[in-house]
């Protein structure tokens, strides 16, 4: 019983990611698109320069929402072992990063 209720926790924590990035996801295009269309239209009814560098800013800045949502995920490549703990070499490294009392001190007895 209890591994059922794992399976359907982890199974509704998947859905529940998987909606939210892909919201996310339809709303950076959404964005991306209303951005390029009204660059699209400020170039074509000969308004100032600051308002075209504004809509180019803004489509610069969707375009690298957009990137690190899709493709930074993607390709960190943190990846967690079967007891759920991760991968040795991360785990031996952030110990050895992380002060204690027993590193970097001595003692006197």
């Amino acid at each position: 019983m209890a591994q059922l209720r794992r399976k359907i926790s982890a199974l509704f924590l998947w859905g529940a990611f998987l909606a939210l990035y892909l919201g996310g996801v339809a709303m950076l295009f959404l964005g991306l698109y209303l951005a390029w269309r009204d660059w699209w239209t400020a170039v074509h009814q000969h308004t100032g320069r600051w308002a075209i560098s504004m809509k180019t800013t803004e489509l610069f800045v969707l375009a690298l929402g957009l990137i690190l949502v899709l493709f930074v995920p993607v390709f960190e490549g943190k990846s967690v072992d079967r007891s759920g703990a991760w991968r040795t070499g991360r785990r031996s490294e952030s110990k050895a990063k992380t002060p204690g009392p027993e590193r970097g001190c001595l003692t006197a007895r």
